[in-house]
């Protein structure tokens, strides 16, 4: 049964962050998105069988699964009995030959769903088949970018048919093509990744223009570490958990630093310190616009709070999908924000640069759009809240205002059952009693009114689910 379609949460309470003191809430992050996807590819077109453990299971890896078995790939979905919104996925490799492939009259149907990773994966995987496919997916997909990715197939040889270079797009499978080709990552680094992870099978030399950034490319190398370390002939592979994803946990602890609520548990360390390195959001921890403890906010002369010089944090070179999780809780941050290089983000899964600006100035804090950037100005956390956000079907955008709605009051949620493309348990996690969850009170409201209609308190209520058919 899917979430309400309006719900309110609750800050936390003096009680709630007194007991936090006592007994941390413990936090089990679920499997990266972006990694599980990845796998699946990588599993599909490898020779043996490959059990990915640790597996997200949401709305993008199911829309990725449901292709798979569509062009005749072999998946086997299983519980995990460690983390519940995980499953272990064991896939048989088809040995990079594709077992499906319709015909120009009569072409295999793959609908992604609003998942890019699927989009732009299985675009370049089914190139190496013998058939037809055509690839289509929710009215948001189809006007986000695909265009450089299909240049980069067309010019190894392939044929995709589309009006407007974007999704519904019809590919001609046309077998291994070797050769060099570059691609553009300007509108978004899926277009690199898809190339790499079809490379092996397809023959193909993938490059980023000269002079890109490795540094600014930080989903292109995970996906070629991933390449190099995969156990292409069978095996099993662990997922991380997802970065992304711990953040709005570790932003809790930013928004009480006198308490640190959360221990947010088995994510993988930055490389530094020893971590894989493949998700740069795992550097949200040590970038997260942090709040003044309260002593130091009350000692703090207000004069000297206005002359404090920006922070700056890039969407290329600091923070990968977890920019947008700092940029919502830096109204509370001891020092303004500005927050660069999001102009990558106005093409995901909704215009996010203009949504962040749009429903922060809803909740009155004070942002100012500039390019692709966004400066955020510090506000009193009584002036701020007592808005409803609008989530524009972004599960992003409905868990950055819940985080945010942990600290200020009125934050009420349009449409949260969207946040089942990436993690349908977070509301689940929220409202579950420490030290499973944080206790956070999460209220239906009534649509017209804004009124608290009942406090959602069982698990059923709480998870983002597939509507009924």
């Amino acid at each position: 049964m899917p979430l309400p379609a309006l719900i309110e949460v609750l800050p936390l309470s003096k009680e709630q962050l007194e007991a936090f003191k006592l007994q941390k809430a413990r936090v089990v992050i679920p499997g990266s998105k972006s990694i599980t996807n990845r796998a699946i590819v990588l599993a599909a077109l490898g020779s043996g069988v490959t059990t990915l453990k640790g597996a997200l299971w949401s709305e993008d890896t199911e829309a990725m699964t449901e292709c798979m078995r569509k062009l005749g790939i072999q998946v086997e979905v299983a519980p995990d009995v460690e983390v519940e919104a995980n499953r272990v996925i064991t896939v048989h490799g088809c040995g990079g030959q594709l077992p499906g492939g319709g015909t120009e009259a009569e072409p295999i149907e793959l609908f992604v769903q609003n998942a890019g990773t699927a989009a732009r994966f299985l675009t370049a995987m089914v190139c190496l088949g013998g058939g037809v496919v055509r690839l289509s997916g929710v009215p948001r997909m189809h006007e986000r970018p695909q265009m450089e990715l299909i240049r980069a197939l067309r010019a190894l040889g392939y044929r995709i048919d589309t009006p407007n270079d974007r999704l519904p797009a019809v590919v001609h499978g046309g077998g291994p093509r070797p050769g060099a080709v570059v691609v553009s990552v300007d509108d978004s680094s899926q277009f690199a990744s898809a190339l790499l992870l079809s490379s092996l099978v397809g023959g193909w030399e993938v490059s980023t223009p000269e002079g890109a950034n490795p540094d600014e490319l930080p989903y292109v190398e995970m996906t070629r570490q991933m390449v190099a370390v995969f156990p292409h002939t069978g095996g099993t592979f662990q997922v991380e958990p997802d970065a992304s994803s711990a953040s709005y946990f570790h932003a809790v602890n930013a928004l009480f630093p006198q308490v640190e609520p959360v221990e947010v548990l088995a994510c993988e360390p930055t490389r530094t310190d020893g971590g894989s390195g493949w998700q740069i959001d795992a550097e949200f921890p040590r970038l997260a616009p942090r709040r003044a403890v309260a002593a130091e906010a009350q000692a703090e002369d207000p004069a000297d709070k206005r002359r404090k010089v920006a922070q700056v944090i890039s969407r290329k070179t600091d923070l990968g999908d977890s920019i947008m999780t700092a940029v919502a809780i830096a109204p509370l941050a001891a020092v303004p924000f500005t927050f660069t290089d999001l102009g990558v983000l106005r093409k995901q899964e909704c215009e996010r640069v203009q949504a962040l600006r749009v429903e922060l100035t809803k909740c009155k804090a004070k942002v100012t759009e500039v390019g692709d950037s966004l400066s955020v100005e510090l506000s009193n956390p009584e002036d701020l809240g007592n808005a409803t956000i609008f989530t524009y079907h972004d599960h992003r955008m409905a868990m950055c205002f819940a985080t945010l709605g942990m600290a200020v009051s009125g934050i009420k949620l349009e449409d949260p059952n969207c946040t089942r493309k990436t993690v349908p348990s977070f509301f689940q996690i929220l409202a579950a009693p420490p030290p499973h969850g944080l206790g956070v009170e999460i209220w239906e409201c009534d649509t017209k009114t804004g009124e608290r209609v009942r406090q959602l308190t069982e698990k059923e209520d709480l998870l983002a689910a597939a509507p009924s058919k």
